[in-house]
C-alpha cells in the first residue's frame, strides 16, 4: 500500500506547486454590489460604481473630480448614465458632443445660465444653448432617452426636449423649471431677458423659456412661440391657435376692465375681445 501513499503525496505536492485556481475574468464581466462593504471582487479587480468588477485598483478621486453620489438607480452595468449618475468612478457622467463621458462635475443647477463651451452644470444636467447658436445657454435636467419618458425627474414639468435630435440614443431633458416670474406683460424678470421670457408653461405654472416672436392675434405653435406677455391658445377646435394677452383669473389685467377668460389653467387666462 506504500505506492498508494506515494501517489497521493505526489498529487498534493503537484497541486501546491500550481497555486490557487484563478479563472480568466473579463474586465466588467462580473457583477458586484458597490454599496455593500465596497463590493467583493476577485484579486486584482475592484467594484466599480456601475456594479461590475473592473481590472486594477480603485480609482483615487481628486478635489477637481470627486466621486459623485448617484441620483437614482440605473441599470446594472451601465458604463455611464447621465440620468442617475451611475458608472463614473470619479466625476459626473455627461454628454460631450454626442458621446457620454466621465468629466469633472459643475455646480450650476437646473435652469441656471451655464457655459456651453465648458459645461459647468451640476450632475444630472447638461448645458444647452436651446434658444439658438450664440444665445445664452442653460442647465437642463436629463430625464430619459429614446421613446421613454420619465416626468418624475422634472419636478412638475414635462420630459420632452431632445438634446441631439436624430442621434441615438436620443437623450431627452426636462422642460425649463417652474420659476417665480410674471407671465402677465413683458416684465423682463427672467435671466437674460433678451433671450428668455416668462410664459405660462404646459402645466399652468410660470417658466422662463426662449422668447417667441408671434405678435398679438397672430397664429402660433408652442406655448412660447408668442412674444412674452402673450399666451398661445386655441379657442375653438379646428381653428389655429392665436397669441392672446395673458392675464390673471379674477384680475384686472385686460383692457377696458374686460374679464380674464379661462384658458385651461388654474391661475392664468387670456384676454378676449
Amino acid at each position: 500500500m506504500a505506492w498508494r501513499h506515494r501517489v497521493i503525496l505526489a498529487l498534493l505536492i503537484g497541486s501546491s506547486g500550481v497555486g490557487c485556481y484563478k479563472p480568466n475574468i473579463t474586465d466588467g464581466g462580473l457583477q458586484c454590489a458597490p454599496g455593500v462593504d465596497g463590493g467583493v471582487c476577485p484579486e486584482g479587480f475592484h467594484c466599480a460604481p456601475n456594479g461590475t468588477c473592473r481590472a486594477g485598483p480603485k480609482m483615487v478621486c481628486t478635489a477637481a473630480s470627486p466621486a459623485v453620489k448617484p441620483l437614482c438607480t440605473a441599470p446594472t452595468g451601465a458604463e455611464c448614465d447621465p440620468i442617475c449618475q451611475n458608472g463614473c468612478e470619479c466625476g459626473q457622467c455627461n454628454l460631450v458632443g454626442a458621446s457620454l463621458m466621465c468629466v469633472p462635475p459643475g455646480t450650476k443647477k437646473r435652469g441656471d445660465l451655464c457655459n456651453a463651451a465648458d459645461d459647468d452644470c451640476a450632475p444630472g444636467n447638461v448645458c444647452i444653448a436651446y434658444c439658438g447658436a450664440g444665445k445664452p445657454a442653460r442647465c437642463y435636467r436629463f430625464c430619459s432617452k429614446g421613446e421613454t419618458t420619465d416626468h418624475s425627474k422634472c419636478e412638475g414639468n414635462k420630459c420632452d426636449i431632445p438634446v441631439n435630435p436624430g442621434i441615438p440614443p436620443d437623450w431627452i431633458v426636462c422642460e425649463p423649471p417652474i420659476e417665480d416670474c410674471n407671465p402677465v406683460g413683458d416684465n423682463s424678470d427672467c435671466k437674460e431677458p433678451s433671450t428668455y421670457g416668462c410664459y405660462v408653461g404646459p402645466t399652468g405654472s410660470p417658466v422662463c423659456d426662449c422668447r417667441g416672436t408671434a405678435v398679438e392675434d397672430g397664429v402660433c405653435g408652442p406655448y412660447n412661440s408668442c412674444l412674452p406677455g402673450l399666451s398661445c391658445v386655441q379657442l375653438r377646435a379646428g381653428e389655429p391657435a392665436l397669441c392672446l394677452k395673458t392675464c390673471r383669473l379674477n384680475g384686472n389685467d385686460c383692457p377696458g376692465g374686460a374679464p380674464c377668460s379661462p384658458a385651461g389653467y388654474d391661475t392664468f387666462g387670456v384676454c378676449r375681445s
